[in-house]
């Protein structure tokens, strides 16, 4: 929840560090140092009797090693990103270690029509780290996993205002085994798209589009005769870009979506989907963004196969000066899951007292950021959050006792706090 406070703000008045330089290539290298506290690591319901919330300090060591490297008006850029990770509680001990990210970007410019971005990434870390599902599915933050994601696209000039752009992009997850890896399945996600875009002014466009997302995952046991192992999303829809700076630009997409499943025997999507963002700089000191969505995203819970998300986040960022900077960032979301819970005595037994019941989550975060901008080279932060959710799935468990209560299994509430020194090029 806290990670992203430890980014520098977008803004800042001062001069940073020159890059390093070996011939043509450009080094940056930093370290973040960060350390925290939160109530409810794991994301946990505070109704449980057994397993309630976990409180624990949680210890950050993050270098992190960027190359770039220009040629004409091409750019390649190469980062790896460790993190190294450690909790104060001896229940977590375990779930700590070193996190690895690699990450590759390029753009290619061939001739004065056609330019072509590809991108690639690999992590070897645990969900908390994982900002690629913005549901309530990545709730145990200490699963191990293992993500791997390609994407390549292209796009070609017809004329001075016309082009064609489309691509793809593969992805993959591997949960890794632990206590906790029983609640998510290994799965991979295929995406085409097509846009024909139309430049309806100096900075504006206007595109049509068509997109074909094809989701796998490997059930084992019962899941696998209950679950779908594939499925596929296909959507058409039209879409508006507009850039006001080399570093500023909005975009937002509508499209209505329909899903198919082998079979036919599982609750299909149809209906409209949103993306967007949104960035503004009412002036310079000032950034504002404003993220929507509306989508069907993968789901592991119970035979439900995906999740309607509808999110809404604003961060707001303010340069206070020349030397402090102040970063807020608001959220809401609504998940509402795609078929009726099945709870027998052996499959799922402990959603029994919701079985028939579409699962519904809220969740609301929060987060405050202050910067201090030390040096040239350093950065110091103080940041708070707070997260939310609230649904409507009620599970039963068994006490020490052997009797039987019923709690919110999928209610949680945490509250962090973080300070971070970030050194070196950034």
């Amino acid at each position: 929840m806290l990670l992203m406070l430890a980014d520098r703000p977008l803004v800042w008045g001062q001069e940073r560090l020159v890059p390093i330089r070996w011939g043509r290539v450009y080094f940056l290298p930093s370290v973040t140092i960060t350390h925290g506290w939160e109530d409810n690591v794991e994301r946990l319901s505070e109704e449980d009797p057994l397993l309630g919330p976990i409180a624990s300090g949680v210890g950050d060591i993050q270098p992190l090693l960027r190359f770039e490297l220009p040629y004409r008006k091409s750019l390649f850029r190469l980062v790896y990103r460790g993190d190294y990770r450690t909790y104060s509680a001896d229940i977590l001990k375990e779930a700590g270690g070193m996190s690895n990210f690699l990450d590759f970007e390029g753009h290619f410019e061939v001739g004065q029509r056609m330019r072509i971005d590809a991108a690639a990434r690999y992590a070897d870390t645990i969900t908390a780290m994982l900002g690629t599902a913005p549901g309530g599915e990545y709730q145990y933050g200490t699963q191990p996993v293992e993500a791997k994601e390609a994407r390549l696209g292209t796009a070609v000039d017809l004329g001075s205002t016309q082009s064609l752009e489309f691509g793809g992009a593969r992805v993959e997850a591997e949960f890794l085994p632990s206590a906790t890896s029983g609640a998510f399945t290994d799965n991979s996600l295929q995406n085409l798209y097509f846009r024909y875009v139309l430049k309806s002014g100096p900075q504006n466009q206007i595109y049509v589009s068509w997109d074909r997302q094809d989701v796998q995952q490997n059930w084992s046991g019962l899941n696998s005769v209950l679950q779908p192992d594939e499925y596929r999303i296909q959507s058409v829809g039209a879409g508006f870009r507009r850039t006001t700076g080399r570093d500023l630009s909005s975009e937002i997409r509508v499209a209505y979506s329909t899903s198919d499943f082998t079979g036919g025997i599982y609750t299909p999507f149809r209906g409209l989907t949103l993306e967007g963002v949104v960035n503004l700089a009412p002036s310079p000191q000032t950034q504002l963004q404003l993220k929507l969505r509306r989508a069907p995203l993968v789901s592991f819970f119970n035979v439900s196969a995906y999740y309607v998300n509808e999110g809404i986040e604003l961060n707001f960022n303010r340069a206070l000066g020349r030397m402090l900077a102040l970063r807020l960032a608001l959220g809401n979301q609504r998940n509402t899951y795609s078929d009726p819970i099945l709870a027998t005595p052996i499959y799922d037994a402990y959603l029994l007292p919701s079985a028939g019941d579409i699962r519904e989550d809220r969740i609301t975060n929060a987060t405050l950021g202050i910067f201090w901008h030390a040096s040239r080279s350093m950065d110091l932060m103080l940041g708070y959050g707070h997260q939310q959710a609230r649904t409507n799935i009620e599970a039963q468990g068994v006490d020490s006792d052997g009797q039987t209560y019923h709690y919110h299994i999928y209610d949680f509430e945490n509250h962090g706090l973080i300070l971070s020194a970030i050194l070196g090029w950034q």
